[in-house]
């Protein structure tokens, strides 16, 4: 096998593996809120939220989706190293896409008009959603019009956006040992996530722009 093949691929794995494996990790906290009653995780916590009743359906609907939006992407993505139809990952792809507009971003940020961290991590929350509807939907527009780059390169940041949800668990977990106060730890979590991984997008972007000799299908990103 090529030295540069073989060098790629463990630099995909490198980031695949330990997203993977986070999400995963996510989503199985995310089953126990329905299989283990009202008082898992953070529900103890949310009593004035919890008589709210659009927010205990935005909750409950939220974590599915929520879920499934994260898993996808890692398919769509890692298209090269699964073998399936294109119109496979173009249904799929319209699934993300609609799913992530219509269900997943409404409900998280009526979730945020109640997160802990008071109206900064409040407002980075609905920054959040509306961001990843943007990206998400400047993704599939660019595809509609047969714009295969700006089609890739905004599904990244859509990708980037969506898995704030574990970088912001990772920095909440890492301040926690370094004795952050609480309120702030989780203003600075949120944050810190989002606009770090708005860099490494941008970063992994600039990368796939300016090597010279990328090779990239274009017919499995057609999902308009």
């Amino acid at each position: 096998m090529n030295p540069r093949k073989i060098l790629n691929t463990v630099a995909a794995l490198s980031f695949w593996i330990p997203v993977l494996f986070f999400s995963l990790l996510l989503s199985h906290n995310a089953v126990l809120y329905f299989t283990h009653g009202g008082e898992y995780g953070i529900l103890p916590e949310k009593l004035v939220a919890r008589q709210d009743e659009i927010w205990n359906i935005a909750f409950y609907v939220h974590l599915p989706t929520g879920v499934l939006c994260l898993l996808t992407p890692f398919f769509l993505f890692a298209f090269r190293y699964f073998r399936y139809p294109i119109h496979w990952h173009r249904n799929v792809g319209k699934w993300y896409v609609w799913v992530t507009i219509a269900i997943v971003c409404p409900t998280g940020m009526y979730l945020a008009l109640y997160a802990k961290g008071g109206l900064v991590t409040q407002v980075g929350f609905m920054i959040q959603g509306i961001l990843l509807a943007w990206f998400t939907w400047r993704g599939n527009v660019a595809i509609s019009k047969g714009k295969t780059m700006l089609h890739l390169q905004n599904m990244i940041r859509s990708y980037a956006i969506a898995t704030v949800v574990l970088s912001f668990r990772i920095y909440h977990i890492l301040f926690f040992f370094l004795e952050v106060p609480y309120r702030d730890n989780y203003a600075i979590s949120q944050w810190l996530g989002l606009s770090g991984n708005l860099l490494i997008a941008e970063l992994i972007i600039v990368y796939i722009s300016t090597k010279k000799k990328i090779h990239l299908n274009p017919s499995p990103y057609e999902i308009a």
